[in-house]
């Protein structure tokens, strides 16, 4: 991979991207971005198998390839550049990526892109078109309402529901509740209710900063998962379908979903009103039904699962 692109364009988007990024993971991976030449450019893509970000942007690419990259490292790195042209080249043999701007240039060790979790197809799935500012003020107008206790996890999202060529998002905490109806510019007959956390619709304003016109908003045929996207702009909102493929309990489904998000087991206690040895009980039973022995063996069955369009 060899490329060159410009410094404050390239920085704009790692810092966007880099928000889908979990600061407490035990998956080493999901602390990088995904570094892929394409037709339009150099797109980056981070997911902490919650939500995806994806951005491309424009960069003369002279050899195409692909890694991924420390994104803290890399985003402070580059935040720090002149505005110059950057310039990027992978050794593939090392996975060293170098990036030289001007009189900087440093060597970052990088981990093959085969590792990173596959994405989801955005591509197959049903669609509507709402306008860009319509969907953000609705989202900001719905999201204050959303509950922020993980105890009543189900609150702390939003409700979509998608009939014919309307939306409609409802959010509520228990005592309040927001609800705001959009009507679709263009789109397929479908309907669809699905649950989205709020942090999830909460990242749309910025990562679609800059964009203009309408937000492509596509629901996943299985309706297991929902993408936003917006010019060279994507979020999607991944909708785990372990806890499906396996017949979790509704506790072992809750304790799957904290899990992703890094929680240690005295953590997970609190939030599920139980003792830790309960919680031990329930991770035996959770690690027997999907054949692993341990949690980062369960996390890594959840990225070869959770992601697949095709799971039942």
């Amino acid at each position: 991979m060899r490329l060159t692109c410009q410094p404050s364009v390239l920085s704009q988007a790692l810092q966007t991207v880099s928000r889908a990024i979990s600061t407490r993971t035990t998956l080493p991976i999901l602390n990088n971005l995904l570094l892929e030449t394409t037709a339009e450019g150099l797109a980056l893509t981070a997911t902490n198998l919650e939500i995806g970000i994806r951005k491309v942007i424009p960069a003369e690419v002279a050899e195409e390839g692909s890694t991924t990259a420390p994104a803290r490292l890399l985003t402070e790195f580059v935040g720090t550049l002149p505005d110059e042209p950057l310039e990027m080249a992978l050794d593939a043999g090392t996975q060293t990526l170098s990036v030289r701007c001007g009189r900087f240039d440093t060597h970052i060790k990088c981990i093959e892109a085969d590792e990173f979790p596959p994405g989801p197809r955005p591509d197959e799935g049903d669609r509507l078109a709402i306008a860009l500012d319509d969907l953000l003020s609705a989202v900001e107008q719905t999201q204050m309402a959303a509950s922020t206790d993980e105890a009543r996890p189900v609150l702390t999202g939003e409700l979509l529901h998608i009939e014919t060529r309307k939306l409609v998002l409802v959010a509520t905490d228990g005592h309040r509740l927001a609800e705001r109806r959009l009507s679709a510019a263009s789109g397929e007959e479908l309907e669809a209710h699905l649950i989205v956390p709020a942090r999830a619709l909460g990242e749309l304003p910025r990562a679609f900063r800059g964009e203009t016109s309408e937000v492509e908003v596509i629901v996943s045929k299985a309706r297991n998962q929902v993408f936003f996207r917006a010019g060279t702009s994507e979020v999607t909102q991944l909708m785990p379908l372990l806890a499906r493929v396996h017949r979790f309990t509704a506790r072992e489904a809750e304790l799957v979903r904290l899990l992703v998000r890094g929680l240690s087991t005295s953590e997970l206690a609190g939030p599920l009103h139980v003792s830790e040895h309960t919680v031990q009980d329930h991770l035996k039973s959770i690690f027997d039904k999907v054949g692993v022995r341990s949690r980062r063996e369960l996390l890594a069955a959840l990225v070869a699962t959770s992601l697949s369009n095709d799971a039942p």
